[in-house]
């Protein structure tokens, strides 16, 4: 028993509290093995590995999920201009993009409805061909990291079910987000769609 103790705690120290942190585009087998690792190495650590994992995954949401691809809203080909995926190294030429020296705020959208909702920032959901930026089932909440200024969200609620029909409400709503702010946090409750 003291040897696998032993032998949990080196693996552990190889492999580093960061790799622990949890990420939006860890599937659910991946978050729930960095769970339970996170649990007998903050039993071990006395807690002192989950302060180091929950500032790595501070910085990864002010970072905008720096180890995530961006998602994917479409199937079949991408359309012109899409994320292909990182240009191969050398390639990059001009001046950085505008948004890479701007500072990011990280923030969490929580979805308190018992709906499950479409949520738009930026767009309008009535424009033809527009995804969701996300998809935020009951009780769900997820990290994102915006940068500062203003910013316009949209959230409508989707059927459940294939034959019940999707409440007629919305939700919208203008914040803005101060670049001397260290994070925020938007909950979407039902008393707010309209």
């Amino acid at each position: 028993m003291k040897r696998a103790i032993a032998l949990a705690v080196l693996a552990a120290a190889l492999s580093g509290c960061a790799s622990l942190a949890v990420r939006p585009c860890d599937s659910i087998a991946e978050r729930d093995g960095k769970y339970v690792s996170r649990l007998f190495l903050g039993v071990l650590t006395l807690g002192i590995s989950e302060a180091a994992i929950q500032q790595e995954q501070w910085l990864e949401a002010r970072e905008g999920g720096r180890f995530c691809p961006p998602p994917v809203g479409w199937h079949g080909t991408p359309p012109p201009g899409a994320w292909q995926g990182p240009p191969p190294p050398g390639t990059r030429q001009g001046p950085p993009p505008r948004t890479a020296a701007v500072p990011r705020i990280p923030g969490v959208l929580v979805n308190a409805t018992r709906w499950t909702i479409n949520l738009y920032l930026d767009t309008d959901p009535a424009t033809p061909d527009v995804l969701p930026f996300l998809v935020l089932r009951p009780g769900e909440g997820r990290q994102l990291s915006l940068v500062a200024g203003p910013h316009r969200f949209v959230a409508n609620p989707i059927a459940e079910t294939s034959g019940a029909p999707a409440p007629a409400v919305r939700y919208e709503r203008q914040i803005q987000i101060d670049s001397r702010d260290r994070s925020f946090r938007l909950q979407l409750s039902e008393g707010e769609f309209r």
